[in-house]
């Protein structure tokens, strides 16, 4: 007779953690890491168009025009509709903490940290998804200086 250690042969037992509602923020990973993905994108190609129509001999206006389309692409969206356009293609909106729709100040403070946050020249979108996949709610640091969180619509 073969007697084997129990502890050996069973596997490890975890006890299951039960998925997060698919209207929180820690269920709308995946929908959310696409439409950054796609609205950046969209926002750089944009920028590029609208760059490329300046005159070659002004380089650093060109730069100027570039990111401040760029940038544009998230203000006016956000700012008129509470959401971009591939978040509105995954069904997200950017909300207030107590479930309002996000301000024009919110909404300000999102973009401009954009800079910091998805900037090429500084580690590119790293900060953005590193702040995303650490934080309680899932915010990058754009939504918590604004106190906004985005979610998915209803």
């Amino acid at each position: 007779m073969h007697v084997t250690d129990p502890s050996v042969d069973q596997p490890d037992s975890q006890i299951p953690v039960p998925p997060y509602p698919k209207d929180s923020p820690q269920g709308i990973m995946g929908r959310r890491y696409i439409a950054g993905c796609f609205d950046n994108l969209l926002a750089m190609i944009l920028a590029l168009v609208v760059a490329n129509q300046l005159p070659d001999s002004q380089p650093a206006i060109q730069v100027a025009v570039m990111v401040a389309t760029y940038l544009a692409y998230y203000l006016v969206s956000e700012g008129l509709f509470y959401t971009s356009p591939v978040k509105y293609l995954t069904g997200l909106t950017i909300r207030n903490f107590d479930g309002g729709p996000s301000t024009f100040r919110q909404t300000i403070i999102r973009t401009l940290m954009r800079i910091l946050e998805v900037n090429p020249l500084l580690l590119g979108c790293i900060p953005a998804a590193l702040a995303i996949f650490f934080t309680r709610d899932k915010q990058r640091f754009g939504d918590q200086l604004a106190r906004t969180v985005v979610v998915r619509r209803k």
